[in-house]
């Protein structure tokens, strides 16, 4: 693994991956009935959660209008490292890298795929 991809692990971008799986297991456990409470709501919840101990009200009425868009939660993750940390800033390569991160980490902490990648899109191959 190459120094960037190792610190995009350790930084912003696998540290938010990680948050989002683990805010995610905990909403759905709480909302087990997809047909109910759907992922997008989740997301929300998500994002609400997240700006409560240090508000940002731009940051979070940003991410809320674009939560029912959001592409499962990998797209959760870019959008907040998008509003955070300047996401699309960086080079065409560089994103690349950081979704391999973010899909590993998602991945890795048993997020399944459909989750991930959202059940409506289609899903690359693994890397």
């Amino acid at each position: 693994m190459g120094l960037m991809k190792w610190i995009a692990r350790r930084g912003a971008v696998g540290g938010t991956a990680r948050w989002a799986a683990k805010g995610y297991d905990f909403f759905r456990r709480r909302h087990p009935d997809k047909s109910d409470f759907t992922d997008n709501s989740i997301f929300r919840l998500m994002i609400v959660t997240r700006y409560e101990p240090m508000p940002d009200a731009k940051a979070e009425q940003f991410l809320l209008s674009v939560a029912d868009q959001l592409l499962g939660l990998r797209g959760l993750v870019v959008a907040i490292l998008t509003v955070e940390a300047g996401f699309t800033e960086n080079t065409p390569s560089i994103q690349t890298m950081f979704m391999q991160v973010i899909d590993e980490e998602l991945a890795k902490a048993g997020v399944a795929r459909d989750v991930i990648f959202g059940s409506s899109h289609s899903t690359p191959d693994a890397t």
